[in-house]
């Protein structure tokens, strides 16, 4: 019977049950059908059988993947050249990613007393302040460069910041730098692209680190230890506050940035002594 279990809680019940998920009286239903030496069962007993099954009753989590038909080419690259990063004092490897912020509260989670709603406020159709944060995050030391830009990201705050980034890595005396980050229009536009190109081409002449770009498969959000970042700061910290001015916001994201990363570089270092053992023991990722 447990195996009978096992094998229907993977599937659908049929359409006849009018669910898309099993009850426990459709599932004893057509455990029965199954196992017809079975005595009629109520629905304590289902559940009883299904504990001894160590089968339990579970919220489905949600799972995306990248519609990018080249996402494990290109996540072999991206792996390759991390490795190569990680392996070598000579280079870095570093993760770019930017998000906006507005001086107005973010939908937050919070405890509550029963009958006093917990209300954020929102805005009708007037201007609010923006400002953009430009992150750049070291793989090996996590230390974080950042930089605030007025509004929404463009092609020119981020040549700006790419230059900051050259500077602070050729004054640590490095070959190159591998940088990772996603398709983001100002990423791709043909003016970064350009000034990429003729960054390199000054570099190899004046013996400045060279610039390594990687893109990151198309919706692949889960590859950019950004993402999670940028996320519990405006959730979790920033909340229901409405800051005064934008000098206030930024002092306030910059503070809960550092912390954050700070908080988790254990983690990340005992992940990539993990990833260069695997690497040495296969030579898949190359």
């Amino acid at each position: 019977m447990e195996t009978a279990a096992r094998e229907l809680v993977r599937h659908c019940p049929t359409q006849e049950a009018g669910r898309a998920t099993w009850t426990l009286e459709t599932l004893g239903g057509a455990l029965q059908e199954q196992c017809p030496q079975l005595s009629p069962m109520s629905h304590e007993t289902v559940r009883r059988w299904l504990h001894k099954a160590n089968i339990r009753y579970r919220r489905a989590k949600g799972w995306m993947s990248s519609p990018d038909p080249q996402y494990e080419l290109k996540k072999h690259q991206r792996d390759r050249l991390l490795w190569i990063a990680r392996r070598t004092a000579e280079g870095v490897a570093v993760w770019q990613d930017e998000s906006w912020f507005i001086r107005w509260p973010y939908a937050f989670r919070s405890w509550a007393v029963q009958g006093e709603p917990l209300t954020v406020r929102q805005r009708w159709n007037e201007a609010v302040d923006k400002t953009a944060l430009f992150a750049a995050l070291d793989d090996a030391t996590q230390e974080a460069l950042l930089y605030w830009a007025p509004g929404q990201p463009n092609s020119d705050q981020q040549i700006i910041f790419l230059d900051q980034l050259t500077l602070h890595y050729a004054a640590r005396n490095k070959a190159f730098i591998a940088l990772f980050w996603d398709k983001a229009p100002w990423h791709t536009s043909r003016k970064t692209q350009n000034w990429i190109r003729d960054y390199n081409q000054r570099a190899k002449r004046e013996q400045l680190p060279r610039l390594l770009t990687v893109c990151h498969p198309t919706r692949s959000p889960w590859l950019m230890p950004l993402e999670p970042i940028f996320n519990w700061v405006k959730h979790c910290v920033l909340g229901g506050h409405v800051f005064e001015t934008v000098a206030e916001l930024q002092q306030a994201v910059e503070i809960a940035f550092q912390q954050r990363v700070a908080k988790a570089k254990p983690r990340h270092d005992q992940d990539i002594a993990a990833f260069l053992a695997a690497a040495q023991k296969s030579r898949s990722v190359l």
